[in-house]
C-alpha cells in the first residue's frame, strides 16, 4: 500500500478532484490475499479523456496526495485510467461523504457548497468526467448544448440549483429505462445556446482538451 498525504483543508484542487470522482470514480473494500484493504478507482474514455488525465488528472493527484498514479489503457473495457489499493485514502474520501460502491445516490457533499470557488471547481470536475458538448447544426450555424448525466436524481437536483444560482440557464429530465433503449433510469441535466455556453466555459473553465477543442471550434465557427 502505497504511502500517501491527506489534504489538511478544502482547497479548488480538492473539489476538483472530488468531482472527478462524483463522475469517473468509484471505491470500495475488498478481500485482498485475506486482508480487507481499500481500493479506489478512476477511469474515463480510452480515446477522448487520455489527455486530461496525462496532463490535468496525474499532476493535480501528485500535488494533493503526493503520490505517482500509473495510468494504462484498458482495452478489453474501453477505458484509460488508474486503480490504487489504498485503505487510507479511501477512508478520507469516505469522511468526506463520499459513498462506497455503485453511485445512485451520490451528491456533492456539503463541505464542497460553502464556498463559490469551491463549487465551481466541483462543477468543472464533474463535467470534465461526465459533461458533453453538442454542436448540432440548426439554422445553418452551430448551436451549443452541454449535458451531464447522471443516475442520481439528488447530483442532479443539486446540479440544476447551483448553475441556475450561477445565472447559468438549466433544465433537468428523466430518461426512464423504456425510452432511448435504455436499461436504466438517469438524468440529464442541460444549458442550451450560444449566450449560456459562452458564459459557461468562461465561469467554469473546463480543463479537460475535448471540450476545449470543441470551445475553440465553437468560436472559429462564428468568424
Amino acid at each position: 500500500m502505497k504511502n500517501i498525504l491527506l489534504p489538511s483543508s478544502i482547497t479548488p484542487e480538492l473539489a476538483e478532484e472530488t468531482g472527478w470522482h462524483i463522475g469517473d470514480g468509484s471505491m470500495n473494500y475488498y478481500n485482498n490475499k485475506g486482508y480487507r484493504k481499500g481500493i479506489y478507482q478512476l477511469r474515463g474514455h480510452i480515446e477522448d479523456d487520455k489527455q486530461h488525465y496525462l496532463i490535468r488528472i496525474k499532476p493535480l493527484f501528485k500535488l494533493l496526495y503526493g503520490i505517482d498514479i500509473s495510468l494504462r489503457e484498458m482495452p478489453s473495457t474501453r477505458v484509460f485510467g488508474f486503480q490504487i489499493w489504498n485503505d487510507n485514502l479511501v477512508k478520507f474520501k469516505e469522511k468526506l461523504g463520499l459513498p462506497l460502491g455503485k453511485k445512485f445516490d451520490v451528491a456533492i457533499p456539503e463541505i464542497f457548497l460553502n464556498n463559490n470557488h469551491i463549487r465551481i471547481a466541483v462543477i468543472r470536475g464533474i463535467f470534465d468526467t461526465d459533461g458533453c458538448i453538442y454542436l448540432q447544426p440548426k439554422y445553418g450555424k452551430l448551436y451549443p448544448r452541454l449535458e451531464i448525466t447522471t443516475i442520481s436524481l439528488k447530483l442532479a437536483e443539486q446540479l440544476l440549483d447551483l448553475l441556475n444560482k450561477l445565472e447559468l440557464r438549466t433544465t433537468m429530465h428523466k430518461i426512464c429505462p423504456s425510452q432511448e433503449g435504455e436499461r436504466l433510469l438517469y438524468y440529464k441535466v442541460n444549458i442550451r445556446g450560444v449566450e449560456m455556453f459562452y458564459k459557461f466555459m468562461e465561469l467554469i473553465k473546463p480543463a479537460n482538451p475535448k471540450h476545449i477543442k470543441k470551445y475553440k471550434f465553437f468560436k472559429e465557427s462564428f468568424k
